[in-house]
């Protein structure tokens, strides 16, 4: 594997990816996102700007890198906003990949391709079927969710149709600094750090604290994505997640404990969705026995990385 492609190099996931793909392969790394730049400036790193929405341009782009192996991040992420506008969900995660898919079958590129889905897929399962395994049936309950499994699906397709090496993966939630506040952990983070600066009155606003989610931190999420690549089998589904399922309430109650203000908690209706999972419980068990990763890093380090890349952001950046 010499020539590898990450789409979505202008995302959150992507900045933890690039860096571990500079420092644990001699791979020749591009990007291709919507922004002017890469979120994770690496040596070499070959970046483009390229709509994977629009098939020409994602298609003459392939035609000249040629890539041997490609993360497919590129995606709408946000479950909020796939209520939001349903239309660029599937638009992005859907046919964008369609483009991605089609390009390389048309270039005749024999091509390794990662699909990172989402633990969404599963839906609501009743506690007592957790943890969650890859033989779950999958019932989506929104329209990012239904997006991830038509993703799946179709790589899987072309995997069939045309023996592909296709890999994907289901993440269970993610955090890590850099994340957007369109997420949990880092709305958190964030609003903490506004009011230790001052920028926002002590309070803290939330949506639905009972909620329990498997929570793993990104930098050990993109080790698994550069291992699966490195030896994961074609064709298999992973989940990649921690076993561990915190309520969003004990989340909320650690990040307080990092800071010295004092912060009052408000519930706001408009954080509440319209159809919320109550838990998430990942098993990763086939990761874990076929390519031996493990993740390493605790919640309590995620959440206090979390916190300084914010109140980094904040003092300095942000208005």
């Amino acid at each position: 594997m010499e020539r590898v492609l990450v789409t979505g190099a202008d995302g959150f996931v992507a900045s933890h990816l690039l860096t571990e793909l500079s420092l644990e392969t001699d791979w020749r790394l591009a990007g291709i996102g919507l922004k002017q730049g890469p979120s994770a400036e690496v040596p070499g790193l070959e970046y483009r700007v390229v709509d994977i929405t629009d098939y020409k341009m994602i298609s003459d782009y392939l035609e000249e890198f040629r890539p041997d192996a490609v993360f497919h991040l590129a995606a709408q992420a946000s479950v909020a906003r796939s209520w939001e506008d349903p239309w660029s969900t599937y638009n992005v995660n859907l046919l964008g990949q369609v483009n991605l898919m089609e390009s390389l079958l048309r270039l005749r590129l024999d091509t390794s391709v990662h699909i990172a889905c989402s633990c969404e897929e599963y839906g609501k399962v009743p506690q007592g079927r957790m943890p969650l395994g890859e033989k779950m049936p999958l019932a989506p309950c929104s329209h990012y969710a239904v997006s991830k499994v038509a993703q799946e699906m179709l790589g899987l397709m072309y995997r069939e149709a045309f023996d592909w090496r296709v890999l994907v993966t289901r993440s269970f939630n993610q955090a890590g600094p850099g994340q957007s506040p369109d997420f949990v952990v880092s709305s958190f983070a964030r609003q903490v750090a506004m009011i230790e600066t001052g920028r926002s009155r002590p309070v803290l606003k939330v949506g639905n604290l009972e909620a329990r989610r498997d929570f793993t931190d990104v930098r050990d999420t993109v080790k698994a994505y550069r291992m699966l690549m490195e030896k994961g089998q074609s064709g298999a589904v992973y989940n990649v997640c921690s076993g561990m399922a915190p309520s969003i309430s004990e989340i909320l109650d650690m990040l307080l404990a990092l800071s010295n203000s004092e912060i009052e908690v408000e519930r706001d209706p408009a954080r509440q969705r319209p159809s919320d999972v109550p838990l998430l419980l990942g098993d990763a068990s086939l990761i874990r026995k076929e390519i031996g990763w493990e993740p390493i890093i605790g919640l309590e380090q995620t959440l206090e990385d979390t916190l300084d890349y914010w109140r980094e952001h904040v003092g300095g950046k942000e208005s």
